[in-house]
């Protein structure tokens, strides 16, 4: 009998390492990203899921979508998960390269569970604010 997965994290962050140990190195965790000019290129990227107490197998995918909430910027090759015990997990990590961004705006990351949507959540990418320049010191 099967049992769906919960979605235990999903990290969004530049680069992903795993220690000999077995443990997950996140590098460069964000939630915006700045760029000086659109379309903006953004040169690499990972979104690193972490899968627990299911049972069975199943097909795992991660996305980017644009502020519209339809386009897909980019799309992971599904990836298929095996879980055999209740209490024991899986962890995917996607890497995509020089992904595109059309314009500046709220974009989603979307995850999902034998393509049934499991969580999505927000990430903005935009120019940086100009600060306003410091008060001249009187005189």
């Amino acid at each position: 009998m099967d049992m769906k997965p919960d979605l235990v994290y999903s990290v969004l962050c530049d680069e992903v390492r795993q220690e000999i140990n077995g443990k997950f190195i996140f590098i460069g965790v964000f939630q915006n990203l700045w760029a000086q000019q659109f379309p903006a290129v953004h040169h690499r990227m990972c979104i690193a899921n972490s899968w627990y107490n299911g049972i069975g197998e199943f097909e795992v995918r991660s996305l980017i979508i644009a502020p519209d909430k339809k386009t897909k910027v980019i799309e992971s090759v599904p990836v298929k998960i095996r879980l055999t015990e209740e209490n024991r997990g899986s962890i995917v990590v996607n890497f995509f390269q020089n992904i595109r961004f059309p314009e500046p705006g709220l974009y989603w990351v979307e995850i999902t569970l034998n393509d049934m949507l499991v969580t999505r959540y927000p990430f903005r990418v935009d120019k940086p604010r100009q600060m306003p320049p410091p008060p001249k010191p009187e005189v």
